[in-house]
Parts: C-alpha cells; structure tokens; sequence
C-alpha cells in the first residue's frame, strides 16, 4: 500500500534552494503537489478496492470473479502508470542535473 502521509516534497526542496520563489511559483507548487497527492490517493483507492474484492471472492462472499479482474487490472493499470511517470520524472531531472555539469 502507498502511504502519502506527509508528502510534500517540492516545498522542502524550495526552502533550500538559493533563489526564493515568488508567490506564483508556490502557488504553482502548492498546486502540483496538490495533484500529485490526489493521484496517489486515487491509485491506493484502487489497489485497496482490488484486495478487498479478492479477499471477497476467495471467501465466498462474491461469486462474480469478473468484478473481482476488472478491477485488479485497474489497479495494476493505476499502478504502472505510477511508475511510468515517477520514471520519467527521475530521467528529467537527471537530464535538467546534467545540464549544469556541461
């Protein structure tokens, strides 16, 4: 399960950096953690529906196991999304660190 508790790492990030952000900029800041936190709220939803639905079927309470796979693979689907784009995240900032040694 994804815990998110506490998750706010652009403004760490800002309170270190030698320039200070505008008011605009946090705002910008505030928003995209703001989205961020959602997404990750929506894909640990999904993922808590799946193992609820599953622990339901393998108890017998539900017989409809094509519930039980749609909404695993919405899961799973949710999840590799994720990490796609933590992924992509990771490359970019790895190029934008690169930028400065060249």
């Amino acid at each position: 399960m994804i815990n998110i508790n506490g998750f706010q790492p652009m403004p760490e990030i800002l309170k270190y950096s030698p320039i200070k952000p505008t008011s605009s900029a946090m705002n910008i800041v505030d928003s995209f953690s703001s989205i961020l936190n959602h997404g990750i709220q929506r894909v640990n939803t999904l993922e808590n529906q799946s193992d609820v639905l599953t622990q339901m079927l393998v108890s017998g309470e539900i017989e409809n196991i094509h519930d039980v796979m749609i909404a695993a693979e919405k899961a799973e689907v949710a999840i590799n999304l994720t990490m796609n784009i933590r992924d992509k995240a990771i490359r970019a900032y790895e190029e934008i660190m690169a930028m400065g040694s060249r």
